[in-house]
C-alpha cells in the first residue's frame, strides 16, 4: 500500500519526468484515468489529502475543468530543480578553476 508521501512523490515526479515549469499541466486524463486507477481505496483517500497538501501549501494549483488536473507554480518548480540547478551552477564554478588558465603556461 502507497503512503500519502510516495503519492505526492510520485506525483512530483511526474512533473520531473515531463520536464514541467511553472505553470504546465499534467498530461491530460493522467491522473483520473492511469494514476489514481491503479489506486486501492485506501490509496485514493490518501492520494485526495496528498493533493490538497500539495495545493496548500503552493507547490501545485488545481486546474478548473471537467476532470481533476494540476499545475505546477513557481514554488514547485524551484522544488523540481532549484536545488539541482544550485548544484550544477556550483559545480561548473568549481570545474571552472581546474581548466582557466593564466596564460604563463608555456
Amino acid at each position: 500500500m502507497k503512503e500519502k508521501k510516495e503519492i505526492k512523490r510520485d506525483i512530483l515526479d511526474k512533473f520531473r519526468a515531463i520536464g514541467a515549469e511553472t505553470g504546465d499541466t499534467l498530461p491530460a486524463q493522467w491522473l483520473e484515468a492511469v494514476y489514481v486507477m491503479r489506486l486501492s481505496a485506501e490509496e485514493k483517500k490518501l492520494f485526495k489529502k496528498a493533493v490538497q497538501e500539495l495545493v496548500s501549501v503552493g507547490i501545485l494549483e488545481q486546474v478548473e475543468g471537467p476532470s481533476l488536473n494540476l499545475r505546477l507554480t513557481a514554488k514547485g518548480e524551484h522544488l523540481l530543480y532549484g536545488s539541482e540547478s544550485t548544484r550544477f551552477q556550483r559545480e561548473a564554478e568549481t570545474n571552472r578553476e581546474w581548466f582557466e588558465f593564466s596564460g604563463n603556461e608555456l
